[in-house]
């Protein structure tokens, strides 16, 4: 088991779900952990539990989608500790809706929170690792990002996004000590997903994996310094398969999403 002590780790979207329940893992495991978030009532309960763990740790309230309040959380961690080792970009928000019935205003959200959240993050975080020539970027993206699913286009596509980007960013940091990863988890139990519960298609309960479960992904990347990372494992050879038959599986999804598509209403 890797020793995290002392190590400082910012995970992004703390405030509940998979990034509270990372949040306390780790700090178990000797971390310090610096967590941000939107809400900060639930901040401050995630906050109570991290410091029975870990006394030194702290919460931020910030926006990921805003490129200010970032610099200035960034900003502020780096100052108070002197280095980020790990930077977890965790931060999402989704929807479940026909692409035509979604108003833009929630289209540039999703993509702003989830894809551009991360890059503003990374591109303060980086320039401290690259000087010390050692750090761990780990992005939250989603089997989403893999598989283009019915009624979520924009959510999609920022979670592709989001595994473009990671790839590409492993090849520039790898040389300069920097590990990059990407985990790929499909539903997930927390209230990110039940909301949608009832929205149709509905994931088979097989498929959903608990909070708990990614935070031990999560955990194991660090210790294994793997680059990707699909949850559950019938989803990551649901993944396979459709790389290598990209087309049968497109059939095969097409035949199972159709009887879900409806006439938008005006």
């Amino acid at each position: 088991m890797m020793n995290f002590n002392g190590q400082v780790i910012l995970i992004t979207g703390s405030s509940n779900g998979i990034g509270k329940r990372l949040a306390i893992d780790l700090a178990a495991r000797g971390a310090i952990v610096a967590g941000c978030g939107r809400s900060i009532p639930r901040l401050k309960d995630t906050l109570k539990e991290v410091r029975r763990l870990s006394p030194s740790s702290t919460m931020i309230g910030c926006d990921v989608g805003d490129s200010e309040q970032v610099r200035g959380m960034v900003g502020k961690v780096i100052a108070d500790f002197g280095k980020i080792d790990v930077l977890v970009n965790n931060a999402g928000i989704g929807m479940r809706r026909s692409f035509i019935e979604t108003d833009l205003k929630t289209i540039e959200d999703i993509i702003r929170i989830n894809y551009l959240g991360a890059i503003y993050c990374a591109h303060r975080a980086l320039p401290s690792m690259i000087a010390r020539k050692s750090g761990h970027i780990v992005n939250v993206s989603s089997v989403a990002g893999l598989i283009g699913t019915l009624n979520m286009a924009a959510y999609c596509a920022s979670k592709f996004a989001l595994n473009g980007w990671s790839e590409s960013l492993y090849h520039e940091l790898k040389p300069l000590g920097i590990h990059v990863s990407v985990i790929c988890p499909g539903p997930v139990d927390t209230g990110f997903n039940r909301d949608f519960h009832e929205s149709e298609p509905k994931a088979p309960p097989n498929l959903i994996v608990s909070a708990e479960t990614v935070a031990q992904a999560v955990i194991q990347i660090l210790e294994n310094k793997q680059f990707e990372v699909v949850l559950p494992h019938s989803l990551a050879l649901m993944s396979a398969v459709k790389r290598h038959w990209p087309n049968l599986f497109r059939a095969i999804a097409h035949r199972r999403f159709q009887a879900h598509v409806v006439l938008p209403e005006k």
